[in-house]
C-alpha cells in the first residue's frame, strides 16, 4: 500500500560514501529549509554501530563546513528512554539512530509506558510529535514486511529518504550515481587486470 508520506530515493554505487552523503543531508536540510528532527533507521547493529562511527569521524568537517551548527547524533537505547524526550524536546538539530528491530514489534520498549517518561505520552507519541524526517540505510534490508513498513509509519514522518545500492523498489528516484559515474568520478577503486598466458 502506498506509504502516508512521500519517500525519496537516492541509489548510490557501494563504497561511494552513502553515509557520508545522507549525514550531509541531514545538515544541508536544516541549512536550508530549517528542520531539525531526523530518524535513521538501519537494518543492524553492525551498520548502527558504523554510522556512529562515521558520524564522530566527519562531525569536525561537518562542524566546519556548516559554521558551527550544532548537531546531535542520539543512538537509541531501549533502556534509556529519557533520550528520546530530549530528541524530541531540545530545539537543536537531533538524529536519533535506531535498527528497525528496535520497533517493529509491540513487545519493543518505545511503545511500553516508562517511569523515565513523566507524563501520559508513550516514548514512541514523544517521536510521532517531532514530525520527523526518516533517512533508511538500505531499505531492501528494513522494510521488506508490512510489520517494518507499518513501524515507520508509527513514527509519522513528515517525509523519507531511501538510500542504497540495490533497491528492490525506487519511488521517486532523486538521485542514482551508477557504478560507470563513480568510476568516472573516483569515487571506487579501480581493478587492474593482468593477463595471463599459457606457456
Amino acid at each position: 500500500s502506498p506509504e502516508p508520506f512521500p519517500y525519496f530515493t537516492i541509489e548510490m554505487e557501494t563504497g561511494t560514501g552513502k553515509t557520508y552523503v545522507y549525514l550531509r543531508t541531514v545538515y544541508e536540510l536544516r541549512k536550508r529549509y530549517g528542520f531539525s528532527k531526523f530518524i535513521i533507521v538501519v537494518p543492524s547493529i553492525a551498520i548502527y554501530e558504523g554510522v556512529i562511527k562515521a558520524e564522530e569521524i566527519t562531525r569536525s568537517h561537518f562542524s566546519s563546513l556548516y559554521d558551527n551548527e550544532p548537531v546531535t547524533l542520539i543512538p537509541y537505547d531501549g533502556t534509556r528512554l529519557s533520550r528520546v524526550r530530549n530528541f524530541a524536546t531540545l530545539t537543536q538539530t537531533q538524529v536519533l539512530i535506531l535498527t528497525i528491530d528496535a520497533f517493529n514489534r509491540a513487545s519493543n520498549n518505545l511503545y511500553k509506558p516508562s517511569e523515565r517518561l513523566p507524563g501520559e505520552r508513550l516514548p514512541y507519541q514523544y517521536v510521532q510529535e517531532t514530525r520527523p524526517i526518516v533517512i533508511l540505510d538500505e531499505p531492501q534490508s528494513i522494510d521488506t514486511t508490512e510489520r517494518a513498513r507499518s513501524a515507520i509509519r508509527t513514527l509519522h514522518p513528515l517525509l523519507g529518504f531511501r538510500y542504497s545500492a540495490t533497491h528492490r523498489r525506487s519511488p521517486n528516484l532523486a538521485y542514482r550515481l551508477t557504478p560507470v559515474e563513480a568510476y568516472r568520478h573516483n569515487l571506487v577503486k579501480k581493478i587492474q587486470v593482468i593477463g595471463l598466458t599459457a606457456s
